[in-house]
């Protein structure tokens, strides 16, 4: 796949999510104790063999453009290509107050796309969590002879998809017969993963008949107002797929991380790569208890974690004790603390004595920098 070109729209907010969102975009999302949200889709796009990749951005990216640097850990640093910070064009995102349409940010980005010289784009949003082969996806793609591919997970029932997702109907042959937006009901059970495989110019033909149109919906302006008039294919992942698309799906991402085959599909490999952190290896004091738990290095543990994500630099004192819980970076859990079925972001601080008691449907969230 190295005539193709990747770009991972990061520039969407997630109002789902604003509570782990108000500084940072969901693409830089911390995840699994030492990676970014970001992380899986990039890795998955290299590991295909896409060496250029273009990163569109809309605000609150600081956090993003430091994790990911000059692409070093995905060796993406190169005088050719590599990996592109793509901010919001000044001009166009004033007029139209910074917009979150995906055909807005593409347009943005449009003189990009053009000299980017590869005969394909792969679309990507940022927050699905999964390890797929994008080179499977090409094949299928060309076998198909097809316009645009998109990436859907098959049989997802829950209701609270439903809203502010997009699923298709797919025919026998791999052919998108129908897409709805939003549904209210169950119309169809296969969901779009935001993954789009697409010849560049028909790319930008696209996007410029759009904007030419006010058509700004990619879903609806695109998807579902060409179905009839183009081939669109449909290619459904295999294995292990979540998009964290709400406080409730990262939080239940979380607590799949701590299942053995989750583990064996998403990291066996050693494919997952991410910006490195050295620090020492995690301290377990004498009464430390931990059970069924995921703990990154640097931790000092000298309390109870049970059912919990710890990422890298927390301190859980003496006394302490977490539960069904994902407590992020460079945290201080203070002696005798309780904190159950809560979600705490980096650098937060909750006193000793401090009960955090959330429900399993309703975890409590911790914004960065709190002391409780």
């Amino acid at each position: 796949m190295k005539n193709t070109t990747g770009i991972i729209l990061a520039q969407e907010k997630c109002d789902a999510m604003r509570d782990l969102c108000g500084q940072r975009t969901v693409a830089s999302v911390p995840f699994g104790g030492r990676y970014r949200l970001i992380d899986f889709t990039l890795s998955n796009m290299v590991n295909a063999g896409i060496q250029t990749v273009g990163v569109v951005t809309r605000n609150n990216y600081y956090s993003l453009m430091d994790h990911l640097g000059s692409g070093k850990e995905w060796d993406l640093n190169r005088k050719k290509g590599g990996l592109t910070i793509l901010p919001p064009s000044l001009d166009f995102n004033v007029k139209r107050n910074l917009s979150d349409s995906k055909i807005e940010a593409l347009y943005g980005v449009l003189d990009y796309i053009r000299h980017c010289g590869s005969k394909h784009i792969l679309l990507s949003d940022a927050n699905v969590v999964t390890q797929i082969d994008y080179r499977d996806l090409f094949r299928f793609h060309i076998e198909k002879n097809a316009y645009m591919t998109a990436v859907y997970q098959k049989d997802v029932f829950e209701t609270h998809r439903f809203a502010n997702n997009t699923f298709i109907q797919v025919a026998d042959d791999g052919r998108i017969t129908d897409v709805a937006v939003n549904q209210a009901i169950q119309l169809h059970s296969d969901m779009l993963l935001g993954v789009y495989l697409i010849e560049r110019e028909l790319l930008e033909f696209l996007l410029c008949q759009c904007i030419a149109h006010n058509k700004l919906d990619f879903e609806r302006d695109i998807l579902q107002g060409m179905t009839k008039d183009l081939d669109l294919y449909g290619y459904p992942i295999q294995g292990y797929v979540e998009k964290v698309d709400s406080v409730e799906t990262f939080f239940q991402a979380h607590r799949n991380l701590l299942r053995p085959d989750v583990q064996q599909a998403l990291f066996a490999k050693g494919n997952i790569l991410t910006k490195v952190r050295d620090e020492v290896p995690t301290y377990y004091g004498e009464n430390s208890r931990v059970k069924n738990s995921m703990i990154a290095d640097g931790c000092i543990i000298e309390g109870t974690v049970e059912n919990s994500v710890i990422f890298r630099s927390v301190h859980v004192a003496k006394g302490a004790c977490i539960r069904n819980s994902v407590i992020m970076q460079d945290c201080e859990i203070g002696e005798n603390a309780v904190v159950e079925h809560c979600i705490s972001d980096k650098l937060v601080t909750i006193s000793a004595g401090k009960h955090m008691i959330g429900a399993e449907t309703y975890p409590i969230v911790i914004a960065k920098g709190n002391k409780i």
